[in-house]
């Protein structure tokens, strides 16, 4: 494996769900460039089923967290995936992950929550979009609060070694 790739590999393992944030705000060039990185997120048939309401008013975050889609709140920047159909959700996943590593590409931590009971219905009342659209997927992203994630206690499900994760050739 070359340096490159070995660089590649170890930036994507590193990815991990980050809920604790400090209040430094992600710039504007930040999110022009991982919004750019979604923009090109692969979807079935290139059909491109999603858009992305980006919420930086805190107000709307701390309704989104009430709503259940914690730890909006807190982040320096949401982004909310409104897609054209229930269909799409495989899709929304491409692209909250997508999200997430243009986040972390840009030394930024992120998770991805949902809106739950009348959190989808209340936020497409309040930022106008239109009913039959599917909204609640959110991909939360902001400066990780380093000290924050240190005081949690440790996960107690490690990852799964491959011999348990991965079947070759036959389950």
């Amino acid at each position: 494996m070359s340096q490159t790739s070995e660089d590649l590999v170890k930036f994507l393992r590193r990815l991990r769900a980050v809920k604790e944030y400090t209040p430094e705000p992600v710039t504007q060039e930040q999110i022009d460039d991982i919004l750019e990185i979604g923009r090109w997120t692969g979807s079935g048939s290139n059909r491109q089923p999603w858009e992305v309401v980006v919420i930086r008013d805190p107000e709307v975050q701390r309704k989104f967290g009430e709503w259940g889609a914690r730890p909006s709140e807190t982040a320096g920047v949401v982004f909310l995936i409104v897609s054209n159909s229930d269909n799409n959700a495989f899709d929304e996943g491409r692209l909250a992950e997508r999200l997430l590593l243009g986040a972390a590409a840009h030394g930024l931590g992120g998770t991805v929550a949902t809106l739950k009971n009348e959190g989808p219905a209340a936020a497409k009342e309040l930022l106008g979009i239109p009913q039959e659209r599917r909204a609640f997927t959110t991909v939360n992203i902001g400066h990780t609060d380093v000290a924050a994630r240190r005081s949690r206690p440790a996960n107690p499900n490690p990852r799964k070694p491959v011999t348990e994760f991965a079947h070759f050739d036959r389950f």
